[in-house]
């Protein structure tokens, strides 16, 4: 049969990729752009002509729900194809195009992990960035099972929830990481030149309050995505991703101990979606809430309130909401 070709070949959220294919969401939840793992459950028709999709931006987990169905997929080399039933999954790494076809409805949940997040667990334990195998066909009960708790936080919550689903979504990663990604120890790479590393400092200080992407990144340094992030790494020490939230939670610092603005401008003003986006992840890092931040010793200096650090007041642009973007 003749393939459904789309013209959009830029990667696409795994929300607009679902929606290209047609899939009603079974289980609403309140989009948390600032994570980096995703869940939901759709219901998808029958699609008994191919389709050719654009490529995703994040790495894509499915586990079958409802449904007995053959599916035919095809990453541009080899196709695969098999007879699904219920509990049987696949996985898609980000960046594949990808054609699909499949015989009966079904319900499939749905597993979203963010490369940037993978990459930063790989290089906790000392692995390189890796990309997971493009797996069809198999089982993992692990897995679902602990996609469907985070899903089940999302749409109920709980007592500390914004470290339960941390700690899940750690998990996850940790688990794909062992299962589905080959080992590799981080490898000696080329280190970023001086200037471009300036470029990237530069604009990371300049546009602290928007959604910078690693494409923003990697575009001020001149490289491509995956080799700025290996030469970023070699050069700091740290991931794009770290980095970028290093310098967000110092700002921060400077802002709480400097002015009296309010905690829902002061996330603004360093690139947190919320204030407790910033309190989450200020509390991680420093140990304290951002509430009582500076200790008190160090908010008065001879009875003045102490030197304030650079003045961070000006707008800055919000840049596009793109999912892609370091939400940290």
């Amino acid at each position: 049969m003749a393939s459904t070709a789309l013209a959009q070949r830029d990667l696409v959220s795994p929300r607009e990729w679902v929606r290209l294919l047609g899939g009603v969401d079974l289980a609403p939840v309140t989009p948390l752009p600032a994570e980096p793992v995703d869940v939901a459950i759709f219901r998808f028709a029958d699609l008994p002509e191919r389709i050719a999709l654009p490529p995703l931006d994040a790495h894509y987990i499915s586990f079958t729900l409802r449904g007995a169905l053959l599916i035919e997929r095809d990453l541009g080399r080899a196709a695969d194809r098999a007879r699904f039933r219920p509990g049987m999954s696949l996985i898609l790494p980000a960046e594949r195009e990808n054609t699909w076809r499949w015989d009966a409805a079904t319900d499939e949940l749905h597993l979203y992990i963010a490369p940037d997040w993978l990459g930063e667990m790989a290089g906790r334990v000392g692995r390189a960035a890796p990309e997971p195998l493009a797996r069809f066909a198999f089982e993992d009960r692990l897995l679902r099972s602990l996609a469907q708790a985070l899903l089940e936080e999302r749409r109920s919550g709980g007592v500390g929830g914004t470290l339960f689903r941390q700690t899940l979504s750690e998990a996850i990663a940790l688990h794909v990481l062992r299962t589905y990604c080959a080992p590799a120890d981080l490898p000696f790479a080329a280190r970023l030149a001086p200037a471009a590393l300036r470029r990237v400092r530069a604009l990371v200080e300049e546009e602290l309050a928007a959604d910078l992407s690693l494409d923003d990144l990697a575009s001020a340094a001149g490289l491509s995505r995956a080799h700025f992030a290996r030469t970023f790494r070699a050069s700091t020490g740290q991931t794009p991703y770290a980095y970028l939230r290093a310098r967000r939670v110092e700002r921060a610092r400077v802002l709480l101990a400097g002015t009296d603005l309010s905690a829902s401008a002061i996330a603004a003003a360093t690139g947190f979606s919320s204030p407790s986006h910033l309190g989450r992840v200020f509390r991680s890092i420093c140990g304290v809430p951002p509430g009582r931040y500076p200790p008190p010793a160090a908010r008065l200096s001879n009875g003045r309130p102490a030197a304030r650090g650079p003045s961070h007041r000006r707008t800055l642009s919000a840049g596009s909401r793109d999912p892609r973007v370091f939400r940290v």
